[in-house]
């Protein structure tokens, strides 16, 4: 934890996109092993990292266990999950894309068709805590876009999976539960088991070695975005509330090791402040991961301006940005690149990894600059169907032929020119 620059920012900032050799050949190893032998190697893998007693059968979880996980739930804790799976389809009904045709100046017809893909993999890590969230994230887009199949793999730890990530899964209607997870569990969803249907594309975070699979499975197996250790940027202001600051770099500490949490401000007396709250309410309070995170992870960064705040802000393209400020169109106009951006000292992104209704899975390692959250759009793909008439051919098709064979292509011309030629 130390306060920077924006040169030290520019300089210094390393992404974690780049997996070490180490966990790359691991992920490799399984890969091929899981293609080669399918089941046999599935079993294997989660017999040494999750279920020392598991067998094929185990690795499919009835659906009536998924409504007994349900079912045992407290009623506070129904409401919660009915309440985050309200908020979260509303906000992506307003997603969906719909299929349209029009015409052109020369009468070609173009019908452009939106379609779900027709099988998905889920995966809901299950390793270092319990994501029924993710759950609720990945799979009410699928609902949404009218996926066929969806399919979710979750890890157990010694054979326990969580009974509110399955309550979860009843909630949203999925239609099958693989109690497997790592690296494997992408190898099976690419590439298919006896146990395991092959899905078209995978989605949900992970940890490396899962991250690491959907990078090298990519092309056998789509992916929604390649997913690193989650991350916050806070711009904050000399009025600003440094314990309120320091809690929310807390809460995006305590998801990995390797969270990487930023203040950013005009102001170095609010950044010695948060600096001082995080050092008070770490003695006083023990959180999972934040020890390793804030010492390794967490910059305080100081900027001599409002333009060079945003200059620093779009460099970092932050998973999650926070700013300390009420809406105005100067960050509408300013802010390039963020996953999701949340506005105001109360509105902290928790609420965004929860119940406000946006999508959690989002962007990281400065990926935002080219990608953005999950969405409906992410489970359906588009099909164009060109219907051109007598009319277009007439006036397309001799610049057609010139084109092709300007480009050495005489088999495209001739194609072209036979069509023209015959009546």
């Amino acid at each position: 934890m130390k306060v920077v620059n924006k040169k030290w920012i520019f300089d210094n900032l390393n992404s974690s996109v780049n997996t070490n050799s180490t966990v790359s050949l691991t992920v490799k190893k399984i890969i091929q092993d899981i293609k080669k032998n399918k089941d046999v190697a599935l079993l294997k893998y989660v017999k040494k990292f999750e279920n020392k007693k598991a067998n094929l059968k185990s690795i499919i979880i009835p659906k009536k266990t998924l409504k007994n996980a349900y079912n045992s739930l407290s009623n506070e804790s129904k409401k919660s999950l009915r309440l985050a799976y309200k908020r979260i389809f509303y906000y992506h009904s307003k997603q969906k894309k719909t299929s349209y045709s029009f015409k052109d100046q020369l009468d070609s017809k173009f019908y452009i068709e939106w379609k779900p893909i027709e099988n998905v993999g889920l995966y809901i890590p299950g390793g270092l805590a319990s994501y029924p969230s993710t759950v609720l994230m990945t799979a009410i887009p699928a609902k949404i876009a009218e996926v066929p199949n969806i399919m979710i793999c979750v890890p157990s730890q010694n054979g326990q999976t969580s009974k509110l990530t399955l309550a979860a899964a009843y909630l949203c209607g999925v239609n099958v539960v693989y109690n497997v997870g790592g690296a494997q569990a992408i190898a099976a969803l690419a590439f298919g088991t006896k146990i395991i249907k092959k899905a078209d594309k995978v989605f949900g975070p992970g940890n490396q070695y899962v991250a690491e699979a959907k990078k090298q499975l990519f092309g056998v197996i789509g992916i929604d975005l390649p997913a690193g250790p989650s991350e916050v940027l806070v711009i904050a202001n000399n009025n600003s509330n440094p314990t309120w600051i320091a809690y929310d770099v807390l809460a995006q500490g305590e998801h990995d090791p390797n969270a990487k949490t930023y203040v950013l401000s005009k102001s170095k007396n609010i950044l010695i402040k948060v600096k001082n709250e995080l050092k008070r309410i770490m003695e006083e309070t023990k959180f999972k991961n934040v020890d390793q995170s804030i010492k390794n992870n967490c910059n305080l960064i100081l900027a001599k301006s409002q333009k060079e705040i945003y200059e620093i802000s779009n460099f970092i393209a932050p998973e999650h940005l926070h700013i300390h400020e009420k809406f105005n169109k100067n960050i509408l106009k300013n802010i390039k690149n963020a996953g999701s951006v949340f506005l105001g000292e109360k509105s902290p992104v928790a609420l965004g990894d929860y119940t406000i209704g946006t999508n959690h899975v989002l962007p990281t390692d400065q990926t935002a600059k080219f990608s953005s959250g999950l969405g409906v759009e992410d489970y359906t793909k588009k099909t164009v169907f060109i219907d051109p008439r007598k009319k277009t051919l007439k006036k397309i098709a001799n610049h057609t032929i010139n084109l092709a064979r300007q480009e050495g292509l005489e088999a495209h011309a001739l194609s072209v020119e036979i069509r023209k030629i015959k009546p």
